[in-house]
């Protein structure tokens, strides 16, 4: 086994972050840059913790209300009304940079570029500070149900409307004491269910009152709940595409009457460690109000979509459709429904979801981005994960944030 020791700035800028987390009318997104770091590498947790569109039916709400958001859409994608103007938000504070969003759409996906900056008042809850860093994320316009569900993986596995990432309902692999466990449960996350990794700020929950254009205010948790006699507005996107409405749902296609979806999970463990495993899914008898195993359901109108709930696992549990990039969960996280993914082992060239943690060189076979030299399981400062190995700048394939460096014999993103 390889004995590399990779030191922080490296291995956050690889991706395999110090500290972080496990990280559809139509749209599902994955991340094409930076972001998905809370991801692989060592939990965003208390120490450095990491931390859901298809339209459902016409864009905007789980009926046909876009009204929650402000940005002007281009005539040739009509999707890009569905994200905030962040523009007209304060920010995250005097010492940041602005927040900025653009939606366009290019061959069979809506793009989301963004600085991943929070519209709203930043307020740290790990020790992994918040950067701008331009990221995309693809979303795919025209999801489809596949015949079989597809597990989700650490790091991104959707973005919301004001472009903020969203992530699975785990952790990363460290700290030990609450390996891939559950993040709200284990009280990591901001007002929002949001908090940074060493790549990004990203959601393990979601909030309506911190994701429509009333919220773009300093602090949207002060904001009052939102009116549940009305179908929840659009929250975000799912890596396959599907849409992510938040908890009220129209009970027929004219939306003429609402209802409480519920997630189907039942905690049946302790959910410190493990969070999959400590939860237990169940269909209750057919009662159309609880949602399926990935935390969705087709909708009156005929469409699929993705609900956020109160309870595990907040956002989604897996891809009810086909993610746009595949994400490999690691080998030791435990529980997750769904087949694996095909193919890739993490997100943006096989790492942009975070890499791979391992304990033996076997477990890092063909975890590394397309055109390493070789894939090594080389220790870090957040444990062993799956790193690209190198002798020469020229062995290093092309990573998240551009070219990349050989040093000691791992490849690491050049100085800038």
């Amino acid at each position: 086994m390889s004995r590399v020791i990779l030191s922080c700035a490296i291995v956050s800028a690889v991706a395999l972050g110090c500290g972080s987390d496990p990280a559809p009318a139509q749209q599902a997104a994955a991340a094409d840059s930076t972001a998905s770091a809370d991801t692989s590498a060592g939990a965003d947790t208390k120490a450095s913790t990491d931390t859901a569109a298809g339209s459902d039916t016409a864009p905007g709400s789980d009926a046909t209300d876009a009204a929650t958001t402000d940005a002007v859409a281009p005539s040739n994608c009509p999707h890009a009304a569905l994200l905030l103007d962040v523009s007209t938000a304060p920010g995250a504070g005097a010492s940041y940079a602005k927040p900025t969003l653009a939606g366009t759409c290019s061959g069979d996906y809506f793009l989301v570029t963004t600085n991943g900056i929070t519209p709203y008042k930043f307020v740290a809850m790990t020790p992994n500070p918040l950067t701008a860093k331009t990221a995309t994320y693809k979303v795919p316009l025209k999801p489809a149900v596949a015949a079989e569900a597809t597990q989700i993986g650490l790091g991104s596995v959707g973005v919301a409307v004001n472009g903020m990432a969203i992530y699975g309902p785990m952790e990363g692999p460290q700290p030990a004491a609450e390996i891939y466990g559950d993040p709200i449960f284990n009280g990591l996350t901001d007002a929002c269910n949001g908090h940074t990794s060493p790549g990004e700020y990203h959601y393990h929950a979601l909030m309506a009152k911190c994701l429509t254009k009333e919220a773009l205010i300093s602090e949207p948790w002060t904001l009052p709940e939102p009116d549940t006699s009305k179908a929840s507005p659009l929250l975000g996107w799912a890596l396959d595409g599907f849409p992510i409405y938040g908890p009220t749902a129209c009970k027929d296609a004219a939306c003429t009457t609402v209802e409480q979806v519920l997630s189907g999970y039942a905690k049946t463990g302790d959910p410190t460690t493990q969070a999959f495993l400590a939860y237990t899914w169940s269909a209750h008898g057919g009662d159309a109000r609880y949602l399926d195993e990935c935390n969705g359901r087709v909708g009156p109108d005929g469409q699929y979509r993705y609900h956020a709930t109160s309870s595990f696992p907040y956002t989604i549990a897996c891809y009810r459709g086909t993610p746009s990039v595949a994400a490999q969960a690691p080998a030791d996280m435990k529980g997750l429904p769904g087949k694996a993914p095909a193919g890739g082992t993490g997100g943006t060239g096989g790492m942009g979801g975070g890499p791979k943690s391992c304990t033996a060189e076997t477990d890092c076979s063909g975890a590394c981005p397309p055109g390493s030299k070789g894939c090594t399981c080389a220790t870090t400062p957040t444990g062993k994960l799956c790193a690209p190995t190198c002798s020469a700048a020229g062995d290093c394939p092309a990573g998240p944030n551009g070219a990349m460096n050989c040093m000691a014999g791992v490849c690491a993103p050049a100085p800038k």
